[in-house]
Formats: structure tokens, sequence, C-alpha cells
């Protein structure tokens, strides 16, 4: 059997000064150590996620701004071709109405010239027929 003496307890003293030596100069500040760094991860981690957050906020955000500024350029877009539209009307029909006048006033004056040039040709057929007559009757007709 195991026989107990003073060396037993000098060696279980000993052992006891071993371990809180090294549990007060390695185990404890390499288990802070341990634990600070895994305090950084998680913390590193929960920044990345927040940033990560943030950036997908800051896309859909930016998104949301090109969209509205989209719409924005379509709807002055349309409502520049609209005013252009009317614009082209006005002019197309201030032009047609210039137009109308002007095919009215020529057709007005032409309508007078063919008049003219009735009485012109009833004068001159007249003349003819007279000088004929004349010619035929041998005689000067009145």
């Amino acid at each position: 059997m195991i026989k107990l003496d003073y060396t037993f307890v000098v060696q279980a003293v000993l052992f006891l000064a071993l371990l809180f030596l090294l549990r007060r100069l390695l185990f404890t500040p390499f288990i802070a150590l341990l634990e600070e760094r895994e305090k950084k991860t998680e913390g590193a981690k929960a920044e990345a996620t927040a940033l990560m957050a943030e950036g997908e906020r800051q896309r859909a955000e930016y998104e949301s701004a090109v969209a509205e500024a989209r719409d924005r350029g379509a709807a002055l877009k349309e409502g520049i071709l609209q005013e252009a539209r009317s614009g082209r009307e006005r002019i197309l029909t201030h032009a047609r109405e210039q137009a109308a006048s002007k095919l009215a006033a020529v057709r007005e004056e032409v309508r007078q010239e063919m008049a003219k040039a009735r009485q012109v040709a009833a004068r001159e057929a007249e003349d003819i027929a007279r000088q004929m007559a004349e010619k035929v009757l041998g005689r000067k007709i009145g």
C-alpha cells in the first residue's frame, strides 16, 4: 500500500502552489485573451451585419431615388411632347387657315380674271361676227 509521509504533503503543497501560479500567470490571462478575442469577433460580426443592413438600406434608397427621378423625367418628357404636339397643331391650324384664306383670294382673283376674259372674249366674238357679217353682206353694219 501507499505510505503517506511528509514528501506527499510537500508534493501536494508544491502542486497546489504551481497550480495557483499557473492559474494566476497563464490560465486566467489566456482565458481572458480568448474571451476578449471572442468579444471582438462577435463585435466585428455585429458591425458587419449592421454595415450590410445600412448598405442595403442605402441601396434601396438609391434605387427609389433613381426610380422617382426616372418617373419625373418621363413625366417631364411627356409634358414636353404634349406641349410640342399642341404647338404643332396650332401652327398647322394657323397654316391651314392662311392657306385657305390665300386659296380663297386666288380663286376670287381667278374668277374675276375669267369674268373679264369672258367679257373680252364676248366683245371680240361680237366684233368678229360683225366683221364676218359685213364681209358676207358687203356693207357696214352699225
